[in-house]
């Protein structure tokens, strides 16, 4: 591994040319830790470690962040159902946020539909994934209806001490009414 003054002598190209080999090697680390999470909540060894879900292991043992291990423990679930998002994340044609929304749209699709799917969302964005979703898959119209509110028991509640009307603020830009707000000085 190099430290950050061995990366400064490195040449452009030579440093392009490392970051995607790595880029590369983190989506392989990425697919196999997804799958060895899969597995662990397949088993229910969670449980064994003492924590009430594979969540829970993955933040209190792991430590990973909230999101990194809901993206991971989605992505695990939704490569169990397809296998085939798996071998996209290892080999790049998707990402973590890819693979949750994809999983929604696979459950739905038949199978002649699903490889065109897949299609369509390799090496896209986030932004452009959740457009094929809402394409693909749109959510129903919320039905727009209008109910009258209930009348309010009881009396409306006195205001806070010390609380100004909408006519008693201070002078100027903060305020309205010409009252004069009271300044304590020391002598």
């Amino acid at each position: 591994m190099r430290n950050i003054t061995d990366l400064n002598s490195l040449s452009d190209d030579a440093l392009l040319h490392r970051l995607s080999r790595l880029t590369g090697q983190s989506q392989h680390v990425t697919a196999d830790l997804v799958a060895h999470i899969g597995e662990v909540e397949r088993r229910r060894l969670f449980a064994r470690e003492a924590t009430s879900s594979m969540f829970a292991y993955c933040t209190e043992v792991l430590h990973l962040s909230e999101c990194a291990a809901y993206l991971r423990i989605a992505a695990a679930r939704a490569a169990r159902k397809h296998p085939i998002l798996l071998e996209m994340l290892r080999d790049g044609r998707l990402h973590l946020t890819a693979i949750k929304h994809m999983a929604l749209l696979l459950d739905a699709a038949d199978e002649s539909h699903r490889e065109e799917i897949l299609q369509c969302a390799t090496h896209k964005s986030k932004r452009e994934i959740e457009q094929l979703v809402a394409r693909l898959k749109p959510q129903p119209d919320v039905a727009t209806t209008i109910r009258k509110l209930p009348k309010r028991r009881g009396r409306r509640s006195p205001k806070p001490e010390g609380q100004l009307g909408p006519d008693q603020g201070a002078p100027g830009k903060f305020g309205r009414g010409g009252h004069h707000a009271l300044v304590i000085m020391d002598t």
